[in-house]
């Protein structure tokens, strides 16, 4: 008999029927997978925690830049001792690659053999692919990146400094300590940073650097440096003197802060510089040259030397040594030969070239008052005053005596007329004070005669007498002057040799009533040669008669 095979059931049919089906849909949705190859992301793909199904390439490279400015756009805070610091990752080394993760979303599930495709798509159901993110850190950058940055820019430490006040004591100005943050470890542990949940903060050391020398080694330079200056110092060149004021002193200090000491000197180069503007011009002795005088022309007997002036070479280097070893003067400093040429020509007598200015008042022959006149001229001829240089003509000549070479004559003493050894040297201030006139000079002191006499020039007149009244003058051109003396039986004649420097020119004189006395006043116009004009006016006040008083009283006689 034969055998017929059996019928399949309604279960096998069914399960038949829902095999094809599902292979029917299979083969669409892996139709539909293919046909989308490089289009759009593929079925079950996942990028930052979000699916990326059907995404365009545009839309992952959108997607994926959006990531990456928010991920290098994370903060990370830097602990740094002094403070905290915020940097954002993409500013200290690390970078986002977009290119190579945009292109791993787009080839997930689309590369590989066909059947590895199909069995990646087919599980695709139950399994998502996350796709991995490509950054990168570069240690180099970072390293570099942090140096620049202004928040971690380093403390410099700083020695302490000794400065003057300006009014004669010295500070101290205390140091700074250094700091220094340790980059080598940011670096090192950022390189354990993942930048997709990055730590909170990061510590790091930072190297506290101290002065080599503290505030209070410092301090005590200070108090003894204040000790040893704070007086100033008086200093002496050939007799001439003067005074370093302690701020004077303290501006010449120098200092070598560091390596654990404090060398102190002071710059010798400056303080001999400050030495020779505080003692100017020529100091010590000052050998004059001679001359002689014919027919108006004068010529040099013997050069003079110059005056040396302050001071020798090296002097700067051993006054600071002095001071800086405790030493608190006075100091006599040695001068040195000068070098200027102004004055060796002082001193060669070659400036002494013409006649600047003149003057001759007469006399009666013979008389025993012209003896006088003629001994004080004879005393004060060849007078040879440099610039600047002041002659009493009370000290220069000395007390009128018998012993000194003169004789009794007439004079005037309290509005009387009276005999006195040295009568008539009156004579020769008005003669010498008029010749200082037109040369230009300065008067320092003078007085004019208490009664008028026509021989001299009204107002313009002086005289002298023991102690006082004083002739004093002053040489204020720019070159010296030679005084000559020269007379005659009836006259006496005082000539000022120079060379021409100023401009004589008298202008006004006014007389007025001062009581019974007339008042004069009379005006000198000076003219330099930088277009400087000095107008001066010279004094004069004369008695109505002898042995009166500007009230009209009588004067009492002096004592005899």
């Amino acid at each position: 008999m034969a055998k017929h095979a059996a019928p399949l059931s309604i279960f096998s049919w069914a399960f038949l029927a829902l095999g094809l089906v599902m292979f029917a849909l299979a083969g669409v949705g892996w139709s539909q997978h293919v046909s989308n190859d490089g289009v759009v992301v593929a079925n079950n793909v996942s990028y930052a925690g979000e699916p990326m199904e059907g995404v365009t390439p545009a839309g992952v490279r959108s997607t994926v830049a959006d990531r990456s400015s928010e991920i290098l756009e994370r903060q990370v805070m830097i602990d740094y001792g002094e403070g905290e610091l915020a940097v954002p990752l993409g500013t200290i080394g690390f970078s986002y690659d977009q290119q190579a993760t945009a292109a791993a979303v787009l080839a997930a599930r689309h590369e590989g053999s066909v059947w590895r495709q199909f069995s990646s798509w087919a599980i695709g159901g139950v399994a998502t692919d996350e796709i991995e993110e490509q950054w990168a850190f570069d240690p180099d950058q970072a390293r570099k990146a942090l140096d620049n940055h202004p928040g971690l820019t380093p403390v410099v430490v700083t020695e302490p400094k000794v400065e003057p006040d300006g009014r004669g004591q010295l500070v101290l100005i205390p140091g700074v300590i250094g700091t220094e943050a340790n980059i080598d470890s940011i670096v090192d542990q950022l390189g354990e940073v993942d930048i997709i949940a990055p730590p909170d903060r990061l510590d790091i050391d930072v190297e506290e650097i101290h002065p080599s020398v503290s505030d209070e080694v410092a301090g005590e330079t200070v108090d003894r440096l204040n000790g040893l200056t704070g007086e100033g110092v008086d200093i002496s060149v050939d007799g001439k003197t003067a005074t370093l004021n302690p701020a004077v002193l303290q501006s010449h200090l120098r200092f070598d802060i560091g390596g654990g000491e404090i060398g102190v000197a002071f710059d010798s180069d400056a303080l001999h510089a400050t030495l020779e503007n505080t003692i100017v011009g020529p100091v010590g002795s000052f050998v004059e040259p001679t001359f002689t005088v014919t027919d108006d022309v004068p010529a040099v007997l013997t050069p003079g030397e110059p005056p040396p002036v302050c001071c020798e070479a090296g002097v700067g280097k051993w006054l600071g040594q002095q001071i800086l070893s405790g030493s608190s003067g006075p100091f006599g400093l040695e001068s040195r030969p000068t070098v200027d040429p102004a004055l060796a020509a002082w001193a060669d007598g070659s400036l002494i070239v013409e006649k600047v200015g003149e003057f001759t008042t007469p006399h009666n022959c013979c008389e025993t008052r012209v003896r006088n006149i003629q001994r004080i001229a004879d005393i004060v001829r060849g007078v040879y005053l440099v610039p600047g240089e002041t002659i009493s003509l009370n000290e220069y000549v000395g007390p009128r005596t018998v012993e000194n070479g003169f004789f009794s004559a007439g004079a005037i003493r309290q509005g009387h007329l009276i005999e006195e050894v040295g009568g008539g040297v009156s004579q020769f201030a008005t003669t010498i004070f008029n010749a200082a006139y037109f040369a230009g000079l300065d008067f320092v002191e003078y007085r004019s005669h208490s009664l008028y006499f026509s021989r001299y020039p009204y107002g313009r007149e002086a005289t002298i007498s023991n102690p006082a009244p004083d002739l004093v003058m002053t040489n204020t051109t720019n070159h010296p002057i030679l005084i000559w003396t020269s007379y005659t039986d009836e006259s006496i004649t005082v000539s000022m040799y120079s060379t021409k420097h100023v401009e004589i020119e008298e202008l006004d004189q006014r007389t007025s009533s001062r009581g019974a006395c007339t008042h004069v006043e009379t005006d000198r116009q000076r003219t330099y040669p930088d277009g400087r004009v000095v107008v001066d006016t010279f004094l004069a006040d004369y008695r109505p008669a002898e042995g009166i008083d500007c009230s009209g009283n009588p004067i009492p006689l002096p004592p005899t």
